[in-house]
């Protein structure tokens, strides 16, 4: 029972350090997202600021695809609503 406890621990631990860097990158991709606000941004816009903050950001048909770790994000500009954009993980149907 005991050895089987130490398995578990250590697959906890590995489960950890393998995921805090997707973590940390969404949430300062969220960040940046939610601090600015620019209802005339387009998707082009949108990914060079993303990009000159260090994102691996590419823009695309009215949306922009971002990489961040793990996890691939798609990006839709939001107008006039809080943040700069919409975040989905899988692109939405809209969009074929």
């Amino acid at each position: 029972m005991r050895r089987m406890h130490g398995h578990i621990g250590i697959f906890v631990f590995t489960l950890l350090v393998l995921l805090t860097p997707a973590v940390c990158m969404d949430s300062e991709l969220m960040g940046l997202l939610n601090s600015y606000e620019d209802p005339l941004m387009t998707s082009l816009d949108l990914a060079f600021l993303l990009v000159t903050h260090g994102l691996d950001a590419t823009p695309a048909n009215g949306y922009v695809v971002v990489v961040a770790g793990n996890a691939t994000y798609t990006l839709i500009p939001n107008g006039d609503k809080p943040g700069l954009a919409e975040v989905y993980i899988d692109a939405p149907d809209a969009m074929g």
